[in-house]
């Protein structure tokens, strides 16, 4: 079975049951195509001593103290506001529930890789430099986005399309100015043995849509078909989809810091990923909510769990000292995950046969 699949099976037994403790949802944990799941006992459980005698183990961890205050500001996933400088996304980076999307998306397109194409775009300086002056990169960006998505479209392919950006260092560096370029994973060809559907010429005329979009044509003087030709690259993705955008998707393709409040500010992205609505719709369809017996049977039993080397824990290195303790589950694999849902379900039942027992003894 495929990972999709294997995900619409599982995330129906783990999925929300209606709440057997009390009347507030506590935060939602998710079982979703990363195959991760994060969870805090202080703010997942809502009443955690009311809870503490409910299941077998305990939970020691709810005795550490924290400042309360918004569930973000406790995480440490929220910025101190500046009041010096006006609001403005992007100046961080690629934010973490943006990395986190897209590592579900790429964990579904992964079954896929050999229908997959890595298209990256890298503009010549002049054109950076242009762009930057009309402050018009976004408007670069979500054309390239837009237009590719309709030409796979009128090509008969779901736009299944997902890109990040990065800043080139060496070249930002020599420029003196951020030098964002896209690498955008798509799917190419409808089947194994089929022609892939954009040509090199296709999606450079994508490129030139996007250019003209942002009022930064070619620069007089130039071959416009080498121009283009030099600012987009395509291949098959042959290896782990995942691999071919790691390595982008962390804080040195983002060095944002030296760039901020320079003359060139305008070419650090808004938006530092993106994603077309259809392949958005594919993965939220496989985001399920973790039922919340299940997940407090994991954490009582996460000791064991771990030996068995059915699941693998670890405790988040959070940059604010006053959050509370939180985990990641790694579930290793769907395979891995299923074995701990039929030990969990096998442990309920024994749990229920002990209790029926023990009162048909009393009634006799």
């Amino acid at each position: 079975m495929t990972l999709a699949k294997c995900l619409s099976v599982l995330g129906a037994i783990v999925r929300s049951a209606e709440l057997e403790h009390g009347e507030v949802e506590p935060p939602r944990v998710e079982l979703c195509p990363r195959l991760r799941s994060t969870y805090s006992p202080r703010l997942s459980w809502a009443d955690p001593d009311g809870l503490a005698g409910a299941h077998r183990g305990g939970m020691p961890e709810w005795a550490r103290v924290w400042d309360p205050g918004p569930p973000a500001a406790a995480l440490g996933l929220s910025l101190a506001p500046n009041s010096k400088r006006p609001d403005r996304y992007g100046l961080q980076g690629l934010p973490p529930k943006g990395r986190k999307q897209v590592w579900r998306a790429l964990a579904l397109l992964e079954e896929m890789r050999q229908l997959l194409s890595f298209w990256t775009v890298s503009l010549p300086t002049a054109a950076l430099i242009e762009l930057n002056e009309r402050d018009t990169w976004p408007l670069f960006q979500d054309r390239v986005r837009k237009e590719l998505a309709r030409k796979l479209r009128e090509a008969g392919l779901p736009d299944l399309v997902v890109g990040v950006v990065e800043l080139q260092p060496r070249r930002s560096r020599a420029t003196g100015i951020p030098c964002p370029h896209l690498h955008v994973v798509f799917q190419g060809r409808k089947s194994r043995g089929s022609r892939w559907a954009l040509s090199p010429a296709d999606l450079d005329g994508v490129i030139l849509a996007a250019l003209t979009t942002a009022g930064a044509a070619v620069p007089a003087g130039i071959d416009g078909e080498a121009f283009l030709r030099s600012a987009g690259n395509v291949q098959q993705v042959k290896k782990s989809v995942q691999a071919y955008l790691s390595k982008y998707m962390t804080k040195g393709g983002n060095d944002t810091a030296p760039h901020v409040g320079g003359s060139a500010e305008n070419l650090l992205p808004r938006q530092w990923w993106f994603w077309t609505r259809a392949l958005r719709h594919w993965v939220l369809e496989h985001v399920f909510p973790m039922a919340f017996p299940f997940l407090c049977w994991v954490h009582a039993n996460r000791q064991e769990l771990q030996e068995l080397g059915l699941i693998r824990l670890r405790v988040l290195d959070l940059p604010d000292p006053r959050a509370p303790l939180t985990y990641e589950v790694n579930w290793l694999s769907t395979d891995h995950l299923a074995e701990v849902i039929g030990a969990w379900q096998d442990d309920e039942w024994d749990a229920e046969w002990h209790r029926n027992y023990r009162l048909f003894l009393w009634q006799h």
